[in-house]
């Protein structure tokens, strides 16, 4: 944080340097980086590698198993590319190392195993290691309630163990805690690093214009979050009805879930690249035939990427839109749906 305070006041001198970050994870995981440290670095740094490597690919499995029959023709050839095309847009973050992409495989992963077997158990302790590192993430606990039934009381108990272990922290360690609210503070007011999600630019709207992004950006998040959960859980009874199967509400409540983190950086949107189209080429199929649809969300995904890549400011403030608008899009195409889906259709293996 001294380094990143140095860098900000001599800005003037290189405003198109690339500024310094700090640490911005809660004092929770430092004994296990400490344990990592101790090993030798081509040693902790090969094994993060490796995971880093099937986290990405497991991401890719498990989002394209929600692909029919029929659509794997067509999504097999879009599948090796989407890591380089986080929610659509092309990005370079696949090359940032970030963690976010061993937490949501792991999350997918376990949740494919719910999915498939009715064993919850190894996603809620995904879920909850995954909010030990970021916070926002407990979110996908519904993930559980959504998809199956009789899941409430672990849910809550997971988000209660989550938010205990957040809240003992202070008490733990209260210095680096202090440091570490001090270190994401940061990240707002050096880095204006608010993300992508609406809630993220409603606030940097704000902060562009001097005005203090809280508690506005926490009532304009709250003022669409509520109504999303609304939907997740109306959408959610029909599946659990039989209305459609898990094939078709799976992108959807993906896209959902992950909406309401409040903020969304690229490795937050890298698995919902195949979701975001088997949402696209199912609501372009319910009109057009599908070489059309192909051809169709081909030159939108070239038109939008062709954007996307002349600015980088582009990118943050599509990619918020894009994800509201599919969600929708998606949302109506199950809710006029009809209960006449086999109850006993389910995921196939990832």
């Amino acid at each position: 944080m001294a380094i990143q305070r140095i860098f900000h006041s001599q800005l003037a001198l290189h405003p198109n340097a690339e500024p310094p970050y700090s640490y911005v994870y809660s004092p929770i995981t430092l004994p296990l980086l400490r344990a990592m440290g101790r090993a030798p670095v081509w040693f902790s740094g090969g094994i993060y590698l490796l995971l880093y490597i099937a986290a990405i690919v497991a991401q890719v499995l498990v989002t394209l198993s929600a692909a029919t029959p029929k659509e794997r023709r067509y999504f097999l050839y879009l599948a090796p590319v989407a890591a380089f095309f986080p929610g659509i847009l092309a990005s370079g973050i696949l090359m940032s190392g970030n963690i976010a992409y061993i937490l949501y495989a792991a999350v997918l992963l376990t949740a494919t195993i719910g999915w498939r077997g009715g064993r919850w158990r190894w996603f809620y302790l995904a879920v909850l290691a995954a909010s030990c590192v970021k916070a926002p993430l407990l979110c996908l606990v519904v993930i559980s309630v959504l998809s199956a039934r009789r899941q409430w009381l672990p849910a809550v108990i997971t988000t209660a163990a989550g938010v205990v272990l957040f809240a003992m922290q202070p008490m733990i360690w209260p210095d680096l805690f202090h440091h570490y609210l001090q270190a994401v503070e940061l990240q707002f007011s050096f880095n204006r690093d608010f993300g992508s999600s609406p809630a993220g630019l409603f606030c940097g709207f704000l902060y562009d214009r001097g005005i203090p992004y809280s508690p506005g950006g926490l009532i304009f998040y709250l003022c669409y979050a509520v109504p999303l959960v609304g939907i997740l859980f109306y959408l959610s009874r029909m599946f659990l009805r039989g209305c459609f199967t898990l094939r078709q509400w799976m992108p959807v409540m993906l896209v959902g879930v992950v909406l309401l983190n409040p903020r969304l950086i690229e490795y937050d949107l890298a698995p919902l690249t195949l979701p975001l189209a088997f949402i696209g080429w199912r609501s372009l199929s319910n009109v057009l035939k599908p070489r059309q649809s192909a051809c169709a969300f081909a030159v939108f995904f070239l038109v939008a990427n062709a954007f996307a890549l002349t600015r980088w400011t582009f990118w943050k403030m599509t990619e918020g839109p894009l994800l509201v608008v599919f969600f929708l899009t998606g949302s109506w195409a199950l809710a006029r749906s009809s209960p006449t889906v086999r109850a006993e259709e389910v995921l196939s293996a990832a």
